[in-house]
């Protein structure tokens, strides 16, 4: 974030001013710029921009859609567009971008009847934490993803395994993914037993490992964010069960085409992964038989977690009237109309209590299952891809477990380095 921290900081002196213009018939102009990736989301957004100015007619919504569908430049064009003095008035995203840029002064404090949203329709605790810096709320959760279990019920049959009864701890995930495993006559992997994240990007490798970290009772930093916490009994049992599958006892590899496509296919057994599999299997593989557990406990059951925060920038012109808009999408209604999209978790509270998600089978475990509070803290994001390239390296072969674990947190350390002095930034 080095870089990035140097453009946003520039912004503190050269940000717009003044009340803004007003559109030509002079209502008040507020811009939302957004990663839309689906048409559903599209459609959602055109319909919500109509509702509210329909209930506000003296405000002028103007949605921006970013050009594309990559998170990571998203936000690369969303730290030029505060950099040159262009910020949106109003934008989602993680509650890592949230905290550097509410670290530079750069966005607006929630008002009160925001944060009562927060604290009162929040569908969990880590949901009302999210979007908290130093104590401040700077907007309201959206969008969070986490990870649960998924496990093909027919492999479970032919392995002489329950269906109704996935594995609930780490002894019974090993014992089950040995019995899942099928190897072709020349010994390479048919069907991996239990398909772990390897490689890709690298902060998504991270916080799927992050995710066996945290239920062998660890967590991969301190909560300020000065220091690395891997290098831990915990940090040993996550990574020793990663070393297990991979080279011990065989049941997945780098090479076995895994994740949510293998898991389509038949090439995958058992993975963890977030909700929006349920409907891209569905969609993609209907006649597939397969169950949602909550993760398997080695001394809990917690997953790791990321969430997007509907914020304000400091100078948008109309402030009231970009809150008046968040507020809006997170009205019961409006939000449900929202979450119909499909592919996400409600973090409303009321709409997650609705029949169409308490009685899925699949969402349930999801809505049900236990998260780990979220951090937000500087260079987060490098943190997460240095651990993920860490994670990668290792599951290559190319470092081992006790090497990679040392190696890593002194790399973070270093890295964190600049956290043990910080303080609040002084607003200009």
């Amino acid at each position: 974030m080095g870089m990035a921290v140097l453009l946003l900081a520039g912004v503190l002196a050269g940000c717009r001013n003044g009340e803004g213009a007003a559109a030509p018939d002079g209502r008040r102009t507020v811009r939302v710029f957004l990663l839309l990736i689906s048409t559903r989301q599209v459609e959602f957004y055109r319909w919500a921009e109509a509702a509210f100015e329909a209930q506000h007619p003296d405000t002028d919504v103007v949605i921006e859609q970013f050009p594309g569908s990559s998170l990571k430049d998203f936000e690369i064009k969303l730290r030029l567009r505060f950099s040159s003095g262009q910020p949106p008035d109003v934008f989602s995203a993680s509650e890592v971008v949230m905290g550097e840029y509410a670290r530079l002064g750069l966005l607006a404090p929630a008002p009160p009847a925001i944060e009562k949203i927060v604290q009162e329709k929040s569908l969990n605790a880590m949901v009302r934490q999210a979007p908290y810096f130093d104590g401040t709320c700077y907007g309201v959760v959206g969008d969070a993803a986490w990870q649960a279990l998924y496990y093909n019920k027919d492999h479970f049959r032919a392995a002489s395994l329950d269906p109704e009864r996935p594995p609930a701890t780490w002894a019974e995930l090993l014992d089950y993914a040995e019995r899942l495993t099928v190897r072709a006559p020349d010994g390479s992997l048919a069907r991996a037993g239990l398909s772990l994240r390897k490689t890709g990007f690298k902060p998504g490798t991270a916080e799927k490992w992050y995710t066996f970290l945290y239920s062998a009772g660890g967590r991969p930093f301190t909560t300020d964010g000065t220091r690395a916490t891997l290098n831990t009994e915990a940090g040993r049992a996550a990574i020793g069960l990663y070393k297990s599958v991979l080279f011990e006892k065989k049941l997945d590899a780098v090479e076995h085409g895994g994740d949510q496509q293998g898991f389509g296919q038949g090439r995958v057994a058992m993975f963890l992964r977030e909700a929006h599999v349920i409907r891209w299997l569905r969609e993609n593989y209907p006649d597939l038989d397969f169950g949602v557990a909550p993760v398997p406990a080695r001394d809990t059951s917690l997953t790791s977690s990321g969430s997007y925060v509907w914020m304000v920038s400091r100078d948008a012109p109309y402030p009231e009237a970009a809150w008046q808009w968040i507020a809006f999408l997170m009205q019961e209604d409006v939000y449900a109309r929202y979450a119909a999209i499909g592919g996400i978790l409600p973090m409303v509270k009321a709409v997650a209590a609705r029949p169409e998600y308490r009685d899925d089978p699949h969402l349930r475990v999801f809505l049900e299952q236990s998260v780990a509070p979220p951090y937000s803290f500087p260079r987060y994001n490098r943190a997460n891809d240095l651990v993920g390239a860490y994670v990668e390296r290792f599951c290559y072969g190319r470092i081992g477990a006790d090497e990679m674990l040392e190696r890593a947190e002194r790399d973070l350390n270093a890295l964190l380095a600049p956290n043990r002095k910080r303080k609040t930034p002084t607003m200009p």
